[in-house]
């Protein structure tokens, strides 16, 4: 008989098992794990090696998923965001990603990313107190990263 444990405490054993039965149970669909994702970031730094923004990303065989982009309240304005995603998306089509995929909510940074060249492809509504969650990709083939600019 088997029973639910909750816990809040998450350890890296219990991580590790899930993983490797969730990556079994797809190689029997797909026949390859070469898909499983693999992070990244792309980190601004001054010359003294702190950090002032950055990026962390995930990527698999099709897209990158931009997990966090954030830049230090002090730094924002001068280009930096817009620096760290280009980064982050040039390492992904590098690696042969053709799509860059992120969410943000309403409150935060939708108007940057479609400026950059991100559609809205859909919003949870009331995700968290009241605010919509917004899920945006951009196709990386299309973009300046596929002619080497």
């Amino acid at each position: 008989m088997y029973k639910i444990a909750i816990s809040h405490d998450v350890n890296d054993a219990d991580v590790k098992i899930i993983q490797e039965g969730l990556i079994e149970s797809s190689k029997k669909s797909l026949g390859s794990t070469d898909f499983m994702e693999k992070s990244f970031s792309v980190l601004l730094k001054d010359e003294n090696g702190n950090i002032h923004g950055g990026v962390l990303a995930r990527f698999d065989l099709e897209s990158i998923y931009i997990d966090m982009l954030w830049v230090n309240e002090n730094s924002r304005h001068q280009g930096y965001g817009t620096t760290l995603l280009n980064a982050a998306e040039k390492e992904g089509y590098k690696l042969g990603c053709r799509y860059s995929t992120l969410d943000t909510y309403d409150f935060e940074a939708e108007a940057f990313y479609l400026k950059n060249g991100y559609e809205r492809f859909g919003e949870i509504k009331n995700y968290w107190l009241n605010h919509s969650r917004i899920f945006l990709r951009k196709n990386l083939q299309s973009s300046s990263h596929a002619s080497g600019k």
